[in-house]
């Protein structure tokens, strides 16, 4: 039986300068990927920022409304705990709140003299897991996430 999920998402920059959601990945505690869907821009995309993102140009194709995936996201969540790295961030970014929510970015026995560490060498640190050697991919960040959480359950 499911009691976690874990989610991430990936931004892109619109011609305001400001990010915009492009795409959310949401995984369950066993590791299955049970949404990952790229949201169609609701501006002008000013900065695709592949480099980081991992999102690239043409991607808008086969994106969603926003409002769609997030009434999926929704119903997959509701009633479960959900876990994720400066969890607050992603949930602001699709317009959702969330009340029962698990941030492995504020855990403080994972913080280094206070400071939360990326997510990159946090999995480095307590899963000696390499990820993010390239552009971001937010089902491996999610599936990270879901894995140093499980690990202790706080």
């Amino acid at each position: 039986m499911v009691r976690f999920y874990a989610i991430d998402c990936e931004s892109v920059q619109n011609d305001l300068g400001k990010s915009m959601v492009a795409r959310v990945s949401v995984v369950n505690e066993d590791l299955e990927t049970v949404l990952d869907e790229y949201i169609k821009p609701t501006r002008i995309v000013a900065d695709y920022r592949t480099s980081i993102s991992g999102i690239k140009p043409g991607y808008e194709e086969k994106a969603k409304p926003k409002d769609e995936v997030v009434r999926r996201l929704k119903s997959i969540i509701n009633g479960y705990v959900l876990v994720g790295y400066d969890v607050e961030n992603d949930l602001e970014a699709l317009g959702i709140s969330h009340s029962k929510v698990k941030d492995v970015a504020t855990y403080q026995p994972y913080q280094i003299s206070g400071q939360k560490q990326s997510l990159k060498k946090l999995a480095q640190q307590e899963l000696r897991l390499s990820i993010q050697n390239g552009p971001h991919d937010s089902v491996e960040d999610a599936k990270a996430v879901m894995k140093i959480y499980n690990k202790d359950r706080f």
